[in-house]
């Protein structure tokens, strides 16, 4: 047998040298760790480890060319050529062939006047000191046992005037526990009344009130590893001085009991929007995957109806997802990637900025493709044996989500953009509450919510019927007469609006909706007094409500006109 020379063999096994002369630390590694990995791996960040001296490198020498050499660090999901995004994370192969030798080579330091300055960020934050820093108002403990948790904290924002925010950047004291992270802006303070209601800082689920969304078709939110950046300077948000910013937060239990705070720096720019951007997702409600299935695929499209820029993609899914397809299909037929992922891994989800965003013509059909494997072949299946696997908001459940930041080439279109895709967004509740109905036919809140949604589509009959149902299954409940009121009173049946909104506040004093809509309904019949004294009664539950408080304005300006 001929001979293999040490560096052949070194070949044979997958290892390509880069240098003729030894491979140090301090020279050759620090830059790229510096550059590449610090960001993350540093104290108080998401990484499990710091990466900022010889010695956090050394012992953990062999773990970085692995890691590296596999792509897996540092995390980019998106595959290369399927659309080109800003801030791509990833090393090249020169990079890589430098850990795996230095490795190979056993990890040598070098000369300390090699080493370069370690990376600097001022008092911690990736954007420089901030205008505003807000925390959260008290800790709250996270049980070490149990599933994952969903929760929202209420963020108070002290401003004395509007402001228009260029920048926000959210640091968790405890990355470990936060699995990812959402900003909304509740801006007529409604989740004040939520908070705490159960004893502890926060309320639980993903579900908030109508209006609390993140601003203007912004991507708001915190993923380890992902890098806060700046807005374009035409592209900031406005915050109101009577607003809350509202953190969404999923977290994953550690084993032992936790404690939660975290830092939220806002970044003030004088110059307002001269361009608003829109959310728009393509979503599949309809996920119901078997035990053991390994190729389940859920779609969803939608047909743009006005010219427009893509400037980011959001994907979305669980831990049974594994690939990930985004593709627009032109008016002419062609198809134009817009997002690729192979392998989806939950634990690195993030939203994705275009370098070059692409435009898209009206007519232009947005569809989606989620694959997933529900067998053991999945290691991150989260249950062994496998189980069924339907949509939901847990951990244990699926979603498959897949939003688009977008800019209407004509601002004056955006109307036009908002109405098709809200139209699309109720058709496909109405498909999943009919879905849960068929499972449980007496789901008293899916009837009302489907009601409620039936008569905004157009079907008020259909929707009054299910109101009634669901006052038939529980004649306690205030909100299906509520929502008949409010249905009702857009039809000007007042009479009839009036006994059902009068009827939710008999079983539900608190039910400051209720009084606003009999503010109104007064108001038009011109009983200026008993409209007023409904609107009062609703600001002496929610003062925060500025609806109510802008048309009690109005109220007392009318009445004055009269005198």
């Amino acid at each position: 047998m001929k001979s293999v020379s040490i560096l052949a063999a070194l070949a044979l096994a997958g290892f390509s040298r880069t240098y003729g002369t030894p491979i140090t630390f301090n020279k050759d590694v620090a830059p790229i760790l510096f550059e590449h990995c610090a960001i993350c791996h540093r104290p108080g960040q998401s990484g499990p480890f710091p990466l900022l001296t010889y010695e956090d490198a050394r012992k953990r020498a062999r773990l970085i060319a692995d890691v590296t050499t596999q792509h897996y660090m540092p995390p980019w999901l998106p595959e290369p050529g399927y659309g080109e995004f800003a801030g791509k994370r990833g090393l090249n192969e020169r990079d890589i062939g430098v850990l795996r030798q230095w490795s190979s080579e056993g990890a040598l330091e070098g000369q300390a006047s090699d080493l370069p300055p370690r990376p600097q960020w001022p008092d911690g934050w990736v954007l420089g000191k901030p205008d505003l820093v807000l925390e959260l108002p008290k800790s709250y403990t996270l049980s070490g046992e149990g599933k994952d948790v969903y929760r929202n904290f209420v963020v108070p924002v002290p401003l004395e005037r509007q402001r228009y925010v260029k920048g926000i950047e959210l640091q968790p004291a405890n990355p470990k526990i936060v699995h990812h992270a959402f900003i909304k802006v509740d801006s007529g303070r409604k989740c004040r009344k939520m908070d705490g209601q159960d004893g502890t800082p926060g309320f639980p689920g993903m579900a908030l009130p109508d209006g609390v969304e993140m601003p203007e078709g912004h991507f708001l939110g915190w993923q380890p590893g992902r890098l806060p950046a700046f807005e374009p300077e035409d592209m900031a948000w406005s915050l109101s001085q009577q607003s809350d910013l509202i953190l969404q937060m999923h977290l994953r239990p550690s084993g032992k009991a936790e404690a939660l705070a975290c830092r939220l720096g806002l970044y003030f720019t004088d110059t307002p929007p001269s361009k608003t951007c829109f959310k728009l997702g393509l979503v599949n409600m309809l996920i119901d995957i078997p035990a053991g299935e390994k190729n389940y695929a859920v779609e969803d499209e939608f047909v743009l109806p006005v010219d427009s820029q893509v400037l980011g993609i959001l994907p979305h899914a669980h831990y049974l997802c594994k690939r990930m397809e985004g593709v627009a299909t032109l008016p002419d037929g062609t198809k134009k990637w817009l997002l690729l992922i192979k392998n989806w891994d939950f634990n690195w989800q993030g939203d994705y900025r275009y370098s070059i965003p692409p435009t898209l013509p009206r007519g232009t059909k947005l569809s989606m493709r989620f694959t997933y494997d529900n067998s053991t072949n999945n290691v991150q299946n989260p249950n062994d044996p496998p189980q069924p696997v339907r949509y939901g908001p847990q951990s244990s459940d699926e979603m498959a989500e897949l939003w688009f930041q977008l800019l209407p080439v004509r601002r004056q279109e955006t109307r036009l953009l908002e109405e098709a895709y809200g139209a699309k967004m109720r058709e496909a509740v109405i498909q999943y509450d009919e879905y849960q109905l068929r499972l449980d036919p007496n789901n008293v809140e899916v009837h009302t919510k489907l009601g409620f949604i039936q008569f905004l589509q157009g079907k008020p009959d259909v929707g009054i019927e299910h109101l009634h149902k669901a006052i038939a299954l529980d004649p306690k409940s205030d909100t299906p007469h509520y929502k008949l009121g409010v249905i009702f009173r857009y039809q000007k049946r007042w009479a009839e609006a009036k006994a059902e909104l009068e009827l939710a506040l008999k079983l539900n004093p608190r039910n400051y909706d209720a009084h606003g809509n009999l503010g109104v309904i007064f108001a038009e019949e011109g009983k200026l007094e008993l409209a007023e004294q409904h609107l009062r009664a609703a600001l002496a539950i929610n003062p925060e409500d500025p609806i109510t408080r802008e048309l009690l304005g109005e109220l007392m300006k009318a009445k004055r006109g009269r005198e």
